[in-house]
Parts: structure tokens; sequence; C-alpha cells
């Protein structure tokens, strides 16, 4: 009987030592999870929370910004008043590549500034409202009424206005004459002396070299 007490009594002592080595083996496991969650739940906060380097910075812009391309560009040809010669100066420009490239010619005609003797033969606000090139080789442009505020009431002056523009057209393979409108209407005259009321043909008798 005696035997019998003393290993029941081991027996209990085993089991409890068990469970007392359970328990110690759950509390590490927790303390360890408990512990490398925090661990990882700092390192997220401080990389949410950190104040961006310069070196962030640049990286962010390197992957941001995109180069712009190139604008291409093509040669054009119009023609400038000489004021000394009083007459028309061919010039060859370069100027961006774009659909319609007869009204942009024109506008940088239009724009063009000052170069010693050379100048834009119109005034400043004259300006392209529209450019129509028909099959049958007319173009028509339609010109604002500042275009032919000329500086000087002269048919000379006025002529030349209106053969830089007609000259500076038929540079253009697809143009052979030129119709020029101010404001959507035919008018008789450009300013007072030179006829436009017709589509006016190519000119060069007011053109030097």
């Amino acid at each position: 009987m005696s035997w019998n007490f003393r290993q029941l009594q081991k027996k209990e002592n085993d089991q409890r030592r068990n469970h007392l080595y359970v328990l110690v083996l759950v509390v590490l496991v927790s303390a360890f999870l408990l512990m490398g969650g925090c661990s990882l739940a700092e390192k997220l906060g401080s990389q949410e929370n950190r104040t961006p380097t310069i070196e962030d910075e640049l990286n962010f812009q390197e992957d941001e910004v995109v180069a712009p391309e190139e604008q291409e560009m093509t040669k054009v040809t119009f023609y400038l008043k000489d004021k000394e010669k009083n007459c028309l100066v061919p010039v060859t420009r370069e100027i961006p590549k774009v659909t319609g490239i007869a009204r942009a010619t024109l506008e940088a005609m239009f724009e063009s500034k000052e170069e010693g003797n050379l100048r834009s033969p119109f005034p400043v606000g004259a300006e392209v409202k529209d450019l129509n090139i028909k099959p049958d080789g007319t173009c028509v442009v339609d010109l604002n009424l500042d275009a032919t505020k000329l500086q000087e009431e002269d048919p000379k002056e006025e002529a030349l206005a209106v053969y830089a523009i007609v000259n500076t057209l038929t540079e253009f393979s697809t143009v052979e004459k030129v119709q020029i409108i101010v404001e959507g209407q035919v008018t008789k005259t450009f300013a007072g002396h030179i006829p436009v009321d017709l589509p006016l043909m190519r000119n060069l008798s007011y053109v030097t070299s």
C-alpha cells in the first residue's frame, strides 16, 4: 500500500512538472511573437512617418520627370521690307513644323522682329484669321482689319504688303494664286490703292535678292 502511494505521488509530481514546462513554453512563445510583432510594426511605422530625404526627392524626380520631345523644325521663305531700298527681300527661317505650315509662315512674317534694314511690311496687330488652299491652287487668306492699317498711305507701301503675302504663299508648290480678303469680306483694294478683289499671281518686280 505504501509503495502504491509513493508511485501515485511521483506520477502526480511528473504531471505537474510537465504542466509547468508547457506553461513556460507557452509564455516564451507568446513573448517572442509579441516582441516580433512590435518590432515589425515599429519598422513599418518608421518607414511611413520618417521625413523624406534629398535622395528620396531626387529618386522621385528621376521617376516622374519625362524629357520633352524636341520640336521638329522646317525651313520656310517669307518676304520682308528693306526700308532703305523700299523693296521686298526673301528671307529663309526655321520655324516649328506644324499642320497648316502656310499659315504659320505668314504669322512668322507678321511677327518678325526688325533686323537691320529689314522689317515686316505689316503693322503690329496684323493677324491671319483663316487660310484655305483650294484644289485649283487658289489660296484664300483672311486677314484682320489691323493688317490693312499701314504706317504710310502710299501705293508702293501697299504693294509691298500685298505682294509680301502673295509671294510668300506661292513659295508653296500647292499655291498658284492668292485671294486676299479682310474680316471675311472681299474688298476692292487692300488699303485704298492695290486691287485685291480678284486672285493675284506671284510678282517678283518688287523683290530684290
